[in-house]
């Protein structure tokens, strides 16, 4: 048995080698995404003239992206999942769990696989509309990326259950195998037993099995497919009409110029983080603060926003600034928890000022104004950073030892400062006020932002060869990891959407007559939980789906909710016992404990408490900007 362990490790080795092949395929396209639209931009602007077929090169070019990028992942384990009971099971117990999902995840490939080459089959003389390409090769593309997930997936619960079986821990690999394949042939045994329950309960039952799944470390993407693809077996009469819908979803899912913005946006503030535009906003930012009282952790906070503007997210700009601001805090002596606890809040920014990732998936989800949202979010960042700087501020005024001033800069040094950061926030303003006065879309911003950053690190020669490559490379992994939970998403969608669950909910809780804001108020506590697990894009996948008829329903508006679920959600990145934020900045600060960062977090907690109150008294505030939009 050690024997046969050894040979699957190697083969998954050699797997490896050609799933990296295919990875660096779709590392290479990500570069190529934002030229033929920055092109577009340019001479549309010029000569008013445009480049054919750009849509369709985008749609091609995302297609490559999520799918020849999906083994590779899987191999690697990055796939996103709820890493919640892990410390709590022994290594044994993990690799049991770990057979089970994997072969249900193996099942869910297959068969996805199947009705991929099913619809290869129905799309024979098809075309593309805009290059006439085939729509059978097209979708080939798709299914070459899910068999490669499938030998990756085959190949890893061969190798689990020989381990297994070498630690002669053989009853429960057999049960594992068991509870596996019955759960995947349950549209069979369901359907012959005459199980089926109303179409609400159905669709009640699948949610908490995905919930089950989840808990069990399966990839969030993984999960939602399966339960939605077993879901749509059960209900639909015909297997049939399953395999037409299940077939479609690879493609349809992920072939979208909108989407396209996310790997784009990506790839901008990959291509900043590693041409050092965090040093240089921390450094502008010290120069015109450092002197305040507790002018480091202003200029963190400040330095967080700006470098927020280009990233958009939040563990990366706690993780990115925290490598940054940390040494200096620890020169002047700041308090551990409140140096940390200022870093692990300021990274919530990145959600929420623009350009957020956490926008944008909130507008597929709910098919609002990727424009009018990041306009929403500008107001109430600028009010949250300032109410975080304020809070820095006052506690040096109190107690000055928590966090000495800084050395004072002189004017000349202020506007040096300025120099190397000032083509950034031309920049941010070039793609927000493009977006604002309706120059270009949001996916055409983020392809000009792209664009803009690789120049402005080629002038300033802080580009390596090897940091554009890494650049590129973290581009194609986080849009796979992500756009496959959106594939997900997209399959259990289908599902709900047929047993109405969420319009069927949000009816039961309309004829509650409950009042909006006591609605409103269990919301923010249930992302509050959720946001203690996981990060706010898993999170806005996994709810709005099903919350989103009942919000709109409710009366809300969608723009200002999008903001204040964005906000909350984050607010659970640095909330005990499991702030993902407070964890990502432990790591960089592995001398200080986590019970010191809690503490030193807990009121930047209480500040956005207070950010959603403003944002319920006062609408405008995220209102008021995309108002006054083109």
């Amino acid at each position: 048995m050690n024997n046969m362990y050894q040979c699957l490790i190697s083969l998954e080795k050699k797997l490896e080698g050609l799933t990296g092949i295919f990875f660096k395929v779709a590392c290479v396209v990500a570069l190529f995404m934002p030229i033929p639209i920055t092109l577009e931009i340019l001479l549309r602007m010029t000569v008013g003239i445009s480049i054919f077929g750009v849509i369709e090169m985008e749609e091609i070019s995302m297609l490559f992206i999520v799918f020849f990028g999906l083994a590779y992942l899987q191999g690697k384990n990055e796939h996103i999942r709820i890493d919640l009971i892990t410390s709590f099971l022994s290594k044994d117990s993990l690799e049991t769990l770990e057979l089970f999902t994997t072969l249900v995840s193996l099942g869910f490939f297959l068969f996805i696989s199947f009705c991929s080459f099913f619809t290869i089959s129905s799309k024979m003389g098809e075309l593309s509309l805009v290059f006439g390409l085939p729509m059978p090769l097209l979708i080939a593309i798709t299914t070459v990326g899910l068999l490669l997930g499938v030998l990756t997936l085959l190949l890893q619960s061969c190798r689990i259950f020989a381990f297994l079986c070498r630690e002669r821990i053989y009853l429960r690999a057999l049960l594992a195998v068991a509870a596996a394949a019955l759960f995947i042939l349950a549209p069979i045994w369901v359907k012959s037993a005459d199980l089926i329950p109303s179409r609400f309960a159905l669709g009640g039952a699948g949610m908490l099995v995905m919930l089950m799944l989840l808990l069990l470390r399966m990839p969030l993407g993984f999960a939602m497919g399966s339960v939605g693809t077993i879901g749509l077996l059960i209900a639909l009469p015909s297997y049939k009409a399953a395999f037409a819908m299940l077939g479609a979803t690879p493609y349809s899912s992920t072939a979208s110029f909108t989407l396209a913005v996310v790997p784009l946006f990506i790839l901008m503030g990959a291509l900043c983080f590693r041409s050092g535009i965090s040093n240089d906003l921390f450094n502008a930012a010290y120069a015109w603060c450092g002197r305040l009282p507790g002018g480091l952790g202003v200029s963190s906070v400040i330095g967080c926003a700006g470098f927020a503007a280009v990233c958009g997210d939040s563990m990366a700009t706690a993780v990115t600034m925290g490598t940054v601001a940390l040494p200096e805090m620890r020169k002047k002596n700041y308090d551990p928890g409140l140096a940390c606890g200022t870093l692990a809040a300021g990274g919530t920014l990145g959600i929420l000022i623009p350009p957020s990732i956490g926008f944008i998936f909130y507008a597929i989800i709910t098919e609002e104004s990727v424009g009018k949202l990041f306009a929403a979010g500008v107001i109430p960042g600028i009010v949250l950073a300032s109410l975080f700087s304020l809070y820095v501020i006052a506690r040096a005024v109190c107690n000055p030892g928590l966090a000495p001033a800084g050395e004072r800069s002189s004017f000349r040094q202020k506007l040096a400062s300025l120099r190397s950061v000032v083509f950034m926030l031309l920049l941010f303003m070039l793609i927000l006020g493009g977006i604002f006065l309706g120059w270009f879309s949001p996916t055409e911003g983020g392809a000009a932002g792209a664009a803009g950053a690789f120049v402005i690190a080629l002038c300033r020669r802080r580009l390596s060869l090897q940091g554009f490559w890494d650049s590129l490379a973290e581009t194609a992994t986080f849009s796979s990891k992500l756009m496959v939970i959106l594939f997900g998403v997209g399959i259990l969608g289908n599902f709900m959407a047929l047993t109405r669950m969420p319009y069927t909910l949000a009816d039961i809780l309309i004829g509650l007559n409950m009042p909006p804001y006591v609605f409103l108020a269990a919301l923010v506590l249930l992302f509050l939980v959720l946001g203690c697990v996981m990060n706010v894009i898993p999170m806005l996948l996994l709810t709005l789906p099903s919350l989103y008829p009942t919000v709109v329903q409710m009366g809300f508006d969608p723009i200002w909710f999008g903001v204040v679920t964005v906000l909350v959600m984050e607010m659970g990145q640095i909330t005990p016992p499991v702030g993902l934020n407070v964890f990502a900045i432990g790591s960089v600060s592995r001398d200080v404990p986590l019970s010191a960062i809690f503490a030193g977090v807990l009121p930047f907690v209480l500040i956005m408490l207070l950010m959603v109150m403003l944002l319920v008294l006062f609408p405008g505030l995220a209102l008021w900007l995309p108002g006054k939009m083109i």
